[in-house]
């Protein structure tokens, strides 16, 4: 298809969208694109500090509770052995 166009001959070929462009529109690729956006730009990632100190917290907390996890286990476990006649 041709067109006029100020004295001068225009060839009109179809676009077509580009293999990115066709990818986007896949949904699994629309989420993978959406989730690297996201992530890149709209997540406020902790400092170094920050990210220190949380974990030092996280590991402080699991080891308190597994300490009063253990104690109570301990204490049912002698409950148990009381209960059943077998404590020495």
């Amino acid at each position: 298809m041709t067109q006029r166009r100020e004295g001068r001959q225009e060839v009109r070929r179809e676009q077509r969208p580009s293999v990115f462009a066709r990818l986007r529109q896949l949904k699994v690729f629309r989420f993978l694109y959406e989730a690297y956006y996201e992530l890149r730009y709209k997540v406020t990632w902790p400092t170094f500090e920050e990210a220190r100190n949380m974990t030092i917290a996280v590991i402080a907390l699991s080891l308190a509770l597994g300490i009063v996890l253990g104690l109570v286990d301990i204490g049912l476990f002698q409950l148990f052995r009381l209960i059943t006649g077998t404590a020495r």
